[in-house]
């Protein structure tokens, strides 16, 4: 029984690994930002159809952070 336990605690943290805060998005445009934030939302929302919700979250981490980095970037003022 503690096994299973076990193994939920380590699926919950790993999941936690794939969270958006730590992308830095305050040196590109904000509309692009939003803009690859609302697709990184579409991408989780979409469920895992295959495999764990682990790996659909991955995906759409990595997916968000190139977004982000074809976003240009803010102007000096």
């Amino acid at each position: 029984m503690r096994a299973v336990f076990a193994l939920l605690a380590a699926a919950a943290l790993a999941g936690c690994a794939y969270s958006i805060k730590d992308i830095d998005t305050s040196k590109v445009d904000q509309t692009c930002a939003r803009q690859c934030t609302m697709t990184y939302s579409s991408c989780v929302s979409a469920g895992n159809q295959i495999g764990f919700k682990t790996e659909t979250l991955r995906a759409c981490h990595e997916g968000y952070a190139a977004c982000v980095n074809t976003c240009p970037a803010l102007a000096a003022h």
